[in-house]
């Protein structure tokens, strides 16, 4: 039977929730993304959608495994995974500078592209855009 009475259990109800907003918001735009691949079109459009859901699973890997081995607060297990894709991201900057061959430099400005859409998605679900 469900608890009716608002006041047993508000603080799980208050970190459940908001464990939930993030990984469902992650979620969302991994199953719209997965919506988006078709075998019609394009395949370089295919291969940024499917590194898109590729990094969100490495969001939400990196998110539950520290959840479970770490005691941190949510918000700052969110910012230290925003800290490694800011990192990734800048890696991705440089090897494109220094790219010589167009294809390598279509490749790393791809990744670059798909972490700042991660990076957007993840400061927009957690209302820290700057």
């Amino acid at each position: 039977m469900p608890n009716l009475d608002p006041w047993v259990n508000q603080n799980e109800d208050m970190t459940t929730k908001t464990i939930n907003n993030f990984e469902n918001h992650l979620l969302s735009i991994k199953a719209e993304r997965q919506e988006m691949i078709h075998p019609n079109s394009h395949p370089t459009y295919n291969k940024r959608q499917q590194n898109i859901i590729e990094m969100i699973e490495w969001v939400l890997e990196k998110y539950k495994s520290n959840k479970e081995n770490t005691q941190q607060n949510e918000q700052v297990i969110i910012n230290n995974i925003i800290q490694e894709l800011d990192k990734k991201r800048e890696i991705a900057i440089n090897k494109k500078r220094k790219a010589v061959l167009k294809d390598e430099m279509l490749k790393y400005s791809e990744e670059e592209d798909a972490l700042d859409y991660i990076l957007f998605i993840i400061r927009e679900g957690t209302g820290k855009l700057y």
